[in-house]
């Protein structure tokens, strides 16, 4: 499951980035942080690890440097590389999050570090694991629409992935559906993937009903009913039905693209 993984993954964990520590409490620490995060920004992840570690080693309790650190290791990881020196470096972000956990000093961070640990499994494809964190993340935070999107893209990865794989086996054109060229393996394909679907869909709605306009949310809304709409095996009403609020989601998220679009150029004339 490889998401759009630095920008994706910034978003989740923005606190480690955002958070200063008082210089007075421990200035050298303040100093490290300071060149790491100028480091990481840069893409130098070796040079901002080494930067995060001096200043975990002078402050090992505060959590916001634990996130920094975890975060350093997790901007490294390169999902689907499954060499032993590339899994370490994730291993090491859930170790420094976990950390966060542990001390729990701090609801943010923690919320924050169990959403990282999510996302860095559902990269190296454990997807049960990463459920079970988002799951922690939703109760640490219910108004939080993230844990509700990844764990709706957790379903369809799962949905698409077994689809697209039996489509190619039968040679399908795009234009094609499954019942129209193998009844049986869209009934065998409905069985794998209609729990991942309904499950996915609740996701995405919980999501939207907390912010109506998560452009990835209603992305991966209209990605999620084309997927059923293929595995409509017996009802061509209910594929079309699919197809059409596949379609109306195509609107939605071209409305809000628009409005913040119009938005953005109201404020950018008013600060002239």
């Amino acid at each position: 499951m490889q998401l759009r993984r630095r920008s994706g993954f910034v978003s989740i964990i923005c606190v480690a980035i955002s958070v200063s520590i008082a210089a007075a409490q421990a200035p050298n620490a303040n100093r490290e942080i300071a060149q790491g995060r100028q480091a990481l920004n840069q893409g130098r992840y070796d040079e901002a690890i080494q930067h995060f570690e001096k200043a975990s080693e002078l402050m090992p309790t505060n959590v916001f440097v634990q996130l920094n650190v975890a975060t350093a290791f997790a901007q490294k990881y390169v999902p689907g590389d499954n060499k032993p020196a590339n899994t370490a470096l994730a291993d090491e972000a859930i170790k420094h999050f976990q950390t966060v956990i542990d001390l729990d000093t701090s609801r943010d961070a923690s919320r924050t570090a169990t959403k990282g640990i999510a996302y860095i499994d559902a990269q190296m494809n454990k997807f049960d694991e990463a459920r079970d964190y988002y799951s922690k993340a939703e109760q640490l935070d219910p108004t939080d629409p993230q844990p509700f999107y990844y764990t709706a893209l957790i379903d369809w990865t799962l949905v698409s992935q077994f689809r697209k794989q039996e489509r190619t086996m039968l040679g399908l054109k795009p234009t094609e559906f499954l019942a129209d060229k193998d009844h049986k393996a869209c009934i065998a394909v409905r069985e794998k993937n209609w729990s991942n679907l309904d499950d996915g869909i609740d996701n995405l709605n919980k999501a939207l009903d907390l912010n109506p306009k998560y452009e990835e949310a209603i992305t991966y809304m209209n990605l999620i009913y084309v997927e059923r709409a293929d595995v409509e095996c017996d009802d061509p009403g209910a594929r079309k039905s699919d197809l059409k609020t596949a379609d109306e989601w195509t609107q939605k998220l071209l409305a809000v693209r628009k409005t913040k679009a119009a938005h953005s150029k109201k404020e950018e004339d008013d600060d002239q």
